[in-house]
């Protein structure tokens, strides 16, 4: 998988020929800057910038970001009709917030709270749900501080 960053990237990579607007551009910024400063001094995104463009292989392409620090991370992905699967017509978002494993053996990262909406239609309708779902996970970071994700994961 390739990372780029939203101004480097193609929108034609993941958006359908006149359906990527002003208005899109301007909400993808906006969403990027909101996931950077979700967690002060933490990480955002591969490309530090917050959302970026994940670029597969096989050409199909998504935008997706993170907000970490060594305690948490708000995760959140947009994925366009077709990605997973070829009948899938719709768009779909989701954000995680997850904690990493600390067992014995590591299995990687643990699940807190999630949200996914699927069945959305339009590019803008996608793009304001990526922006509402960011939102969420600022106001969760906001309500909990970093060093008590931990107790609330439920594997723990």
């Amino acid at each position: 998988m390739e990372t780029i960053r939203l101004a480097d990237g193609d929108p034609a990579w993941m958006f359908p020929p006149g359906t990527f607007t002003a208005d899109i551009a301007a909400s993808l910024a906006t969403s990027s800057r909101r996931l950077r400063a979700t967690l002060p001094g933490g990480r955002a995104g591969l490309c530090h910038e917050g959302l970026e463009y994940s670029l597969l292989p096989d050409g199909k392409c998504c935008v997706s970001g993170f907000a970490e620090n060594d305690l948490v991370s708000f995760t959140v992905e947009l994925r366009p009709p077709g990605y997973y699967s070829a009948e899938t017509s719709t768009w779909e978002v989701d954000a995680e917030i997850s904690v990493r494993c600390d067992h014995n053996v590591d299995c990687g990262t643990h699940t807190v709270e999630c949200r996914e909406v699927t069945g959305l239609t339009s590019p803008d309708q996608a793009v304001a749900t990526l922006a509402q779902l960011i939102e969420w996970l600022a106001q969760r970071a906001a309500e909990v501080p970093a060093e008590q994700w931990r107790e609330m994961d439920p594997e723990r």
